[in-house]
């Protein structure tokens, strides 16, 4: 009795050391655009008007802003962030960054941020269904190969942009 004790709080041991060392956060959501009201999911009931300003707000914080880049830091276990994104007069559109690789500090345009929005494959065509895609960095971009960019060491990946309805007050 007494071994299979010792044996039993031997291996409740190494599974909580195992888990609590764990590397990466699962973050299991696809970059594969999804528009929310596809396979039975709910529309958010966006106005068209106000999901394209968010993809011109977003190219003007870039041209405008204190830097070009929308930077999402390495996050401790756990992560996956959902930040808001700074769109002031957006709503009713609520957009969202998500940190899908949550292990590595991850920095976009914020005129790649505006192509998941209204580029080939973005969102502008769920049309009032919201939804989500990944942001695919245009790395032939000069900004990308610059020295202050790569000093940060952040990667041009893992960052999903949402687009839903911001919540009634």
């Amino acid at each position: 009795m007494l071994f299979y004790r010792t044996a039993l709080l031997l291996l409740a041991g190494r599974l909580s050391t195992a888990s609590v060392l764990s590397p990466h956060s699962i973050c299991s959501e696809s970059a594969k655009r999804i528009c929310y009201e596809d396979d039975g999911g709910e529309s958010q009931g966006l106005d068209r008007a106000h999901v394209q300003y968010v993809a011109d707000y977003l190219r003007f914080l870039g041209r405008s802003g204190d830097t070009p880049f929308w930077t999402m830091p390495r996050e401790e276990a756990g992560g996956c962030g959902e930040w808001t994104l700074p769109v002031p007069g957006a709503a009713p559109v609520l957009p969202l960054a998500k940190h899908t690789s949550p292990w590595l500090a991850s920095s976009v345009l914020y005129e790649d941020l505006a192509a998941a929005v209204d580029g080939d494959g973005g969102l502008l065509a769920c049309g009032e269904a919201g939804g989500q895609v990944g942001v695919v960095a245009n790395v032939t971009n000069p900004l990308y190969d610059g020295e202050e960019y790569k000093k940060t060491g952040a990667k041009p990946e893992g960052i999903l942009m949402k687009l839903v309805r911001a919540p009634r007050d």
